[in-house]
């Protein structure tokens, strides 16, 4: 079977089920069939033998055989059809599973940037919390009652959820 660009197929007619290709088969086998009706074929030379036809017989055949040709194009189209459908849903597939990875990627990205703003946060509190440790001054415990301020502040934004 002849391959069948995606592209040259879009924007083809489709009629009664026969796409592009399918058409000018049909086309094709009723031209033979009716060069065949008119060549008027009495005898047929099989190797060294002749068979007589009764000149009828020829129309039966011809009819029969256009027949032959009708449905050999409907199935091509179809399967250039059920082709054309089954690539354009694997394209689909792998769009989605790169959407996918993309997100997975964006989640793991914000995760590790939460995981390092938590770090830091840590490191800021033991860092506070040492220096009133070691000095207790006024300064030292405001700067760490802000902090903690700050951190209130922010874990009960955090139970809120995003608005």
């Amino acid at each position: 079977m002849a391959e069948v660009a995606p592209e040259s197929n879009k924007g083809s007619f489709k009629l009664l089920g026969f796409d592009g290709q399918g058409g000018l088969q049909l086309i094709g086998g009723l031209v033979i069939g009716l060069i065949a009706l008119y060549s008027s074929y009495d005898h047929v030379k099989f190797f060294r033998s002749t068979i007589h036809l009764n000149q009828q017989w020829g129309v039966w055949l011809i009819v029969a055989s256009l027949a032959v040709v009708a449905i050999d194009a409907q199935l091509a189209s179809r399967s250039r059809l059920g082709e054309e459908n089954r690539r354009r849903e694997e394209a689909l597939a792998r769009s989605r599973e790169a959407n996918d990875a993309a997100e997975e990627r964006n989640r793991q990205a914000e995760a590790t940037k939460r995981q390092g703003q938590g770090i830091a946060l840590l490191r800021s509190a033991a860092l506070l919390s040492a220096r009133a440790q070691l000095d207790p001054s006024e300064l030292n415990r405001s700067r760490l009652n802000a902090f903690l301020a700050l951190l209130a502040e922010q874990a009960l934004l955090d139970q809120q959820g995003p608005e």
